[in-house]
């Protein structure tokens, strides 16, 4: 069938299809006609084509393009230096409102996260990262239970073998390759870009190549669960990559991923040798005042963001700190594009201006 007319198809021969009424027949001079006037119309879409066309290029691909569909200069310049602020809001979310600029950023937490204050600071042209935490099995909020527990987007998760504990806040999720969890995780941030269209990305906590967790000790933790942890952390972040690719976005991860050894230090990716994640647009450093020793040169890697087709290398690192003199150390070392003093994680005020660094903010779909 070619058509639909009034409720009536009509088959390729012109005969009745299943709607019962005889299709229009026009007379020969008046098919010619039709076909002189649209071959004229077709010859005036083309010209004026060439001429304005140019002028409808999209610097940012439109939620939903796939990235095969797009070439990576389609993302356009990333300016990640000099330093400026940003802020932790999981408080009163009016705390983002000061970040309402290009170039500003915030991070949304687990419940807060639909505020309109998100959406102002986005419609701004700033940045909105939204929280998630795929290593603890803590439920809490909407993606969270997702994730999680039964949800459409597959089975309950569970625990890692042996019920590592990791802090006050949970155990240890399965995030082997392979696992429930892994399975899940992609249709989980699908659906946070799908319900929250001014989003800018994800902030992925506690994913790094090992484990910092108090609850229990990496050293005995042994070799084959140390392997594989490094693994289902690499296997996260290539799906964050994934859908972040798919949509325009970025996200950072709060987990080190360190130079050295699986044993002693994690190992960077893909370069165990080299500090940083290149699937990841950055890492974020949480008040490691007077550490710059060696958080300056773990931010300046060359390896964080390396294949990234949005950031393209030029790695978005934060940083938050207890102190003034620790903000100003970061700020002075150049490898990160925001500090800010955050003792906790309520909301903090910006203490500078902002400036556009070409980070996404609001995607038209």
């Amino acid at each position: 069938m070619i058509g639909v007319t009034g409720g009536t198809h009509y088959t390729k021969s012109g005969r009745r299809g299943a709607g019962g009424r005889t299709p229009l027949i026009w007379p020969l001079s008046h098919v010619r006609r039709f076909w002189w006037l649209v071959l004229f119309l077709g010859i005036v879409a083309a010209t004026l084509a060439g001429a304005i066309g140019p002028a409808f290029t999209v610097a940012t691909p439109y939620r939903g393009d796939a990235l095969s569909s797009t070439s990576s200069d389609e993302f356009g310049v990333i300016t990640n230096l000099p330093p400026q602020a940003a802020g932790v809001t999981f408080g009163a979310a009016s705390a983002a409102l000061p970040y309402a600029h290009p170039g500003g950023l915030v991070v949304a937490g687990r419940d807060n996260y639909q505020d309109p204050a998100f959406k102002h600071v986005s419609a701004a042209g700033g940045t909105v990262l939204i929280y998630l935490d795929a290593v603890i099995n803590n439920a809490h909020g909407r993606y969270h239970a997702m994730l999680i527990n039964q949800s459409a987007c597959g089975p309950a998760t569970t625990l890692w073998p042996g019920s590592p504990k990791a802090n006050s806040y949970g155990y240890v999720n399965d995030f082997r390759v392979g696992s429930v969890l892994q399975q899940k995780l992609p249709c989980v941030l699908e659906k946070m870009v799908a319900e929250n269209p001014y989003m800018a990305g994800w902030f992925a906590d506690d994913l790094g190549s090992r484990s910092w967790f108090p609850g229990f000790s990496w050293d005995s933790f042994g070799k084959p669960d140390r392997e594989a942890y490094r693994e289902g952390a690499v296997a996260l972040t290539q799906t964050f990559r994934d859908v972040a690719n798919r949509h325009g976005l970025i996200f950072i991860v709060n987990g080190t991923w360190s130079a050295g050894s699986v044993a002693s230090s994690g190992g960077g990716y893909p370069d165990v040798s080299k500090s940083g994640n290149a699937l990841a647009d950055g890492g974020f450093v949480e008040h490691h005042d007077g550490e710059i020793g060696y958080f300056g040169p773990y931010g300046c890697s060359s390896q964080w963001a390396a294949q990234s087709p949005v950031t393209r290398g030029k790695a978005v690192n934060y940083a938050v700190t207890n102190t003034s003199a620790g903000k100003t150390e970061y700020v002075n070392s150049d490898c990160y594009a925001y500090v800010n003093q955050q003792t906790d994680y309520d909301g903090a005020a910006p203490w500078g201006s902002f400036h556009a660094t070409g980070l996404p903010s609001r995607v038209p779909r």
